[in-house]
């Protein structure tokens, strides 16, 4: 993996911040755009095993938190930011899905 050198600018918790920051915009565009291509989105796209996929990744978002061990505030946010990223993708994609 590359290292990437950290600004200066602000002191060495501003830095971090930002490089952390401008990380997380990254890989959000990565795992939509991932996600997406998961949930197909062509015309005869299957919304049964979207929802199935979708479902998966809640379960593996859960177990990863307890395999980390994480405290139950960054579990909660964890899967409340699955759920939110997911259940966006799949109304957008979706939309007259009942």
């Amino acid at each position: 993996m590359t290292q990437f050198e950290l600004r200066n600018e602000g002191g060495p918790n501003a830095a971090a911040h930002a490089d952390l920051e401008a990380r997380i915009v990254v890989l959000e565009i990565v795992s939509m755009t991932a996600l997406a291509l998961a949930l197909d989105t062509s015309d005869n796209a299957d919304a049964d095993h979207a929802k199935s996929v979708a479902g998966l990744i809640l379960d593996t978002v859960r177990q990863r938190c307890s395999e980390l061990g994480m405290e139950e505030p960054a579990r909660q946010s964890a899967q409340s930011y699955a759920d939110e990223l997911l259940s966006t993708a799949l109304v957008s994609l979706y939309p007259t899905d009942q």
